[in-house]
C-alpha cells in the first residue's frame, strides 16, 4: 500500500461505489476535492474530511494539472459535470487527467476524450467493476483505454482501488471490454 501524501485528486460521482473509492484515496493520504449536487452527499463528504467544492469547475481549479476521477452512472451526468460555466471544462488546466471510472459508452468515451483534449487535458477511460465492498477493500476490476502515458500516470492511484487492472489500448477499448 503506497502513500498518496502530497497528491491532490478531484472526485465526482459519490454513489455506492464512488464513496468507498474516495475514502480509500483519502485514507492513503491524498488531498481530495469533490462536489455533489446532493446536500446529503456533501454532508457525508464533510464527515469524511473531504474538501467540498461548490462546482466541478472549482474542483478542476483546485487540482490544476493533476488527476480528477469521475464515477458517474450515465453519459448525461458526465455532460452535466463537464459542460457549462461551472463545469470541469471551464477551469480545466493543461495536462489535467480525467479518469472516467463509470460505465460510459465507447462512443461517448471518445467524444468526451476529444472535448477534454480540446481544452488541453487528458482522458483515460477506466471503468471500475465491482461492489461497494470490493471498492472499500481495493478489489475493483479496471479495464483501461487511452494513451499509454496517461495509463502509466494513473496506475499508482488505480492500484490503490483495484487488484485487477488491464490496459487495453485506445479510447473505447476499456468500455468495450466492460460491455463484452
Amino acid at each position: 500500500m503506497a502513500s498518496l501524501t502530497g497528491v491532490s485528486v478531484g472526485f465526482l460521482g459519490l454513489g455506492d461505489v464512488g464513496r468507498p473509492v474516495l475514502r480509500r484515496l483519502k485514507a492513503r493520504g491524498a488531498e481530495v476535492y469533490a462536489t455533489s449536487r446532493s446536500p446529503a452527499l456533501r454532508y457525508k463528504m464533510a464527515r469524511d474530511a473531504v474538501n467540498i467544492c461548490n462546482t466541478p469547475a472549482e474542483v478542476a481549479a483546485h487540482i490544476g494539472s493533476g488527476i480528477i476521477f469521475m464515477m458517474l452512472s450515465q453519459d448525461t451526468l458526465i455532460n452535466a459535470f463537464m459542460e457549462g460555466d461551472d463545469g470541469l471544462l471551464a477551469s480545466l488546466s493543461p495536462g489535467a487527467l480525467i479518469i472516467d471510472l463509470g460505465p460510459t459508452s465507447p462512443e461517448m468515451a471518445r467524444k468526451f476524450s476529444q472535448l477534454v483534449r480540446k481544452g488541453g487535458g487528458r482522458w483515460l477511460e477506466a471503468p471500475a467493476l465491482g461492489s461497494e465492498q470490493a471498492a472499500a477493500e481495493g478489489r475493483l476490476t479496471i479495464h483501461a483505454g487511452g494513451e499509454r502515458e496517461d495509463f502509466d500516470r494513473a496506475l499508482p492511484l488505480l492500484q490503490e482501488i483495484a487488484r485487477d487492472i488491464d490496459y487495453l489500448g485506445k479510447i473505447g477499448a476499456g468500455q468495450s471490454e466492460k460491455a463484452g
